[in-house]
């Protein structure tokens, strides 16, 4: 059974325009359907839009659409409140009943969840079945904190920086201790343990400040208003208070004459077995271009293996500590002369914004992950690559219609195409009258191809939302 819940910090949901939408995302799951005898319960906050369901089951290859839907339940809370998913199931013990009688067999059923909190655990019991997500004991892992001194532990590089930072007067020392010693950083990142998406990030400037024992009494001074948030609006006594809750990190905002955000995905199996299953150059905005805005896959071939390396020891140290699901580790990568270094700053113990569009590419085209060459390749051994965003938005785009953008990309051309294996996948059409939002995976054969048919894909939602 698939649910779909944003277990996280609700202070930083509430700052990301139609997150109930995002439940939608993992319709990519769907393509398990493609197997004869699965069957899925799908469960949301509200119904999705029917045209939306029907269009990703007739993405599922080797299977009519109609035995699909036959093998597809969908549930609702009929919830809308700014919950998330799991808490509402478990407040409808009815709910959760219904699911257990369509669960025939305990042993042969999971709950596959986006993230695993306390309340994904306890759905799970009250179920009787697996929960195929990270242990929400080892939460503590995903945090910034957590996540630095496991990199360390596993031989990844980290930015120079302090961990455990636990409240206003370590901050103070900490943003000291790193001017002291690397007299030679201009900025720092300030993040809070368990925040996501930039939802807890802060920049800090140096500039003009003086040197020895006279720092600490500057920063204390100035802290307040030098500090810039990632994903406004915020105050620096919220902040600080979240801080005083969470905790966080301090690290050097990494600088140089080329420098990227790629990141790589690895399940861990129950048996312990890691593979890395993706890497990808992530595309950020807002507020020093900290705000997750979609990603390439794959990532430059110049430097995809090296993230592949890394990933995978990282990913090790988690199955060593009893992990399962998937998981993503973030690096800040730096040219330097003819190399690349990088540098690992967060893990997610959870699905991230790579996880659908590598799910779709799957479920589109049944081919596999290469790790030799870090790419994508068809069952013909066809090279396949693609452009997403769950970020596709315009307030213009809340005119539009799951109905009417499909059936513009099918006049088009734009749709993807099982003949060709090419073309473009929507999802979370859902999120288009409320929010003007949705998602895109472009695939294509080469890089630029992919960029071509994303950049299409977006001039035609443009056209049509200016028809009105």
């Amino acid at each position: 059974m698939v649910v779909p819940s944003f277990t996280l910090d609700q202070a930083g949901m509430d700052k990301i325009p139609g997150i109930l939408h995002y439940e939608e995302r993992l319709v990519s799951f769907l393509q398990l359907l493609a197997e004869p005898g699965r069957r899925i319960v799908y469960i949301t906050s509200r119904p999705m839009p029917e045209r939306g369901v029907d269009y990703a089951l007739g993405l599922v290859r080797s299977v009519s659409a109609r035995d699909a839907r036959a093998r597809l339940t969908l549930l609702d809370c009929d919830d809308d409140r700014p919950v998330p998913l799991t808490r509402k199931i478990l407040q409808r013990p009815g709910l959760v009943e219904r699911v257990r009688d369509l669960v025939p067999d305990p042993l042969d059923a999971c709950v596959l969840a986006f993230n695993g909190s306390v309340y994904e655990r306890r759905l799970a019991v009250r179920l009787g079945v697996p929960l195929y997500a990270c242990d929400p004991d080892l939460a503590w892992l995903g945090g910034k904190s957590g996540a630095r001194a496991l990199f360390k532990e596993a031989g990844v590089p980290v930015p120079r920086g302090v961990e455990g930072v636990r409240d206003g007067d370590d901050l103070v020392g900490a943003l000291a201790a790193l001017r002291a010693e690397h007299p030679g950083v201009r900025r720092a990142m300030i993040k809070l343990n368990e925040s996501f998406g930039a939802g807890g990030n802060a920049m800090f400037d140096y500039r003009g400040a003086p040197e020895g024992g006279a720092l600490e009494g500057w920063l204390r001074r100035t802290l307040p208003e030098r500090v810039e948030f990632a994903t406004p609006p915020d105050t620096w006594e919220n902040y600080a208070g979240k801080l005083a809750e969470m905790g966080g990190v301090v690290e050097e905002f990494l600088q140089g004459e080329e420098v990227v955000s790629p990141s790589a995905q690895v399940h861990v199996t129950p048996a312990g077995a890691v593979h890395v299953i993706s890497t990808q150059d992530q595309r950020f905005e807002g507020a020093a271009r900290q705000t997750y805005a979609g990603c390439s896959f794959p990532a430059r071939a110049e430097y995809r293996l090296g993230l592949q390396e890394l990933a995978g020891r990282a990913g090790r140290a988690l199955a060593g500590r009893g992990m399962i699901g998937i998981a993503s580790v973030d690096f800040v990568t730096v040219r330097e002369g003819d190399a690349f270094r990088h540098h690992a700053v967060e893990i997610n113990l959870r699905m991230g914004g790579g996880t659908a569009p590598l799910m779709f590419l799957h479920g589109v085209t049944g081919g596999r992950y290469e790790p030799g060459t870090g790419g994508f390749l068809t069952p013909e051994g066809e090279p396949r690559c693609y452009v997403a965003s769950d970020r596709v938005q315009s307030p213009a785009y809340r005119s539009l219609t799951p109905e009417r953008v499909l059936d513009a990309a099918a006049r088009q051309g734009l749709l993807y195409r099982h003949d060709e294996g090419r073309g473009a996948v929507f999802h979370m059409l859902g999120a288009l009258p409320g929010f003007g939002k949705l998602g895109v995976v472009a695939v294509d054969t080469t890089p630029e191809g992919a960029e071509v048919c994303f950049r299409k894909v977006v001039d035609s939602l443009n056209a049509l939302a200016a028809e009105g």
